[in-house]
């Protein structure tokens, strides 16, 4: 195996030598070689000159995109409008938006004389802290 893999190396890199020198171009320049320059141009570029269809088109494409943008709006309008609409429905169904109870109709209503005795409690106990200090 190894005498045939030397000769047919040598040979690859034979075949391959003449294909690089012609990369190089002329002179061997070589792809990392200086550009060649251009020669200048002076002939005058004619201006541009716009068609009307070109113009007119411009102008639909402008119209469209309005239109769908207004058309934009006014769909998320109404969807904000439609959601809004049903949470205040769903809102006074469950009877959120009732006015609020006082205090002494809840379900932990006390005896105004308990609240009394409660806050003179606490009243006392203030007092004693300050006297403390």
């Amino acid at each position: 195996m190894r005498r045939i893999a030397l000769p047919l190396a040598v040979l690859v890199l034979a075949l391959a030598a003449p294909a690089a020198l012609a990369q190089q171009g002329d002179g061997g320049s070589g792809a990392f070689g200086p550009l060649p320059q251009a020669p200048p141009a002076e002939t005058a570029t004619p201006e541009p000159t716009t068609d009307p269809a070109v113009e007119a088109q411009q102008q639909t494409d402008r119209t469209l995109l309005y239109v769908i943008g207004g058309g934009l709006l006014i769909l998320f309008i109404v969807i904000g409008r439609v959601i809004t609409r049903d949470a205040r429905q769903t809102v006074r169904a469950a009877g959120h938006d009732a006015p609020a109870k006082e205090r002494d109709q809840g379900p932990h209503r006390h005896a105004k004389q308990a609240k009394a005795k409660a806050r003179a409690k606490t009243k006392a106990q203030r007092a004693a802290r300050r006297h403390n200090r």
